[in-house]
This record gives structure tokens, sequence and C-alpha cells, in this order.
């Protein structure tokens, strides 16, 4: 019996091979940074002779689904006009001095 290995390999001229390869490295590397799992799926389309016979027209293809990694919430605040804005629009700002250093006195109080 002929190893599937090789039948991908002779299936234009190795280019499933070659895509399955890249595919899975880039899916674990995905892998690797979210730590969430992924999948690469190679299907093999086998279609008879139109006229029956051993002729078989094969079709390879090679999908892959990585894994993305989650993106952190951002709160928001919304106005009257359905704006959104990151400072709450309807609370007053408070004016904010820079205090400067205290002095010391002879006696070494503030």
């Amino acid at each position: 019996m002929r190893l599937i290995t090789d039948v991908l390999r002779d299936i234009r001229r190795g280019r499933p091979v070659e895509e399955a390869t890249a595919a899975l490295a880039d899916v674990v590397r995905a892998v690797d940074e979210t730590g969430k799992e992924g999948s690469v799926t190679i299907t093999l389309k086998i279609k008879p002779a139109k006229h029956g016979g051993p002729e078989k027209t094969i079709i390879a293809e090679v999908k892959h689904k990585k894994p993305i990694a989650d993106i952190a919430p951002a709160i928001f605040f919304s106005d009257e006009d359905g704006d959104l804005h990151r400072v709450d629009p309807r609370q007053e700002e408070m004016p904010l001095n820079e205090v400067g250093t205290p002095t010391m006195n002879a006696a070494g109080r503030g």
C-alpha cells in the first residue's frame, strides 16, 4: 500500500505538503502566543473518471485555523449624542495644581 505522504508529494509537485508545513508552523506559533487551540486540516477530494475506470482526479486542500488572542476590554462613557469618550463627560474636571516642596525653617520644621 502506498503511503499518503507519497501521494501528497505527487500532487502539484508537493505544494500541499509545503502549504500544510507552513500552516502547521503558523498555527503552532499562534498556539504558543495565545495558549488556545488551533487546527490544520488537509482534505483530499477524490473524483472518479467520467466514464469509469481506474483514473481518479485528486484535489488537495489545506486549511488552518489559528487561535486569536483575547483583546482586553476598554471602558468608555457615552454622552447624549451617543458618542463615546474615555473620560466621563458628565463629571467635572478637578483642577490639579502642583504643590511646591516645603521649605525647612531653622528648627527643621516645614
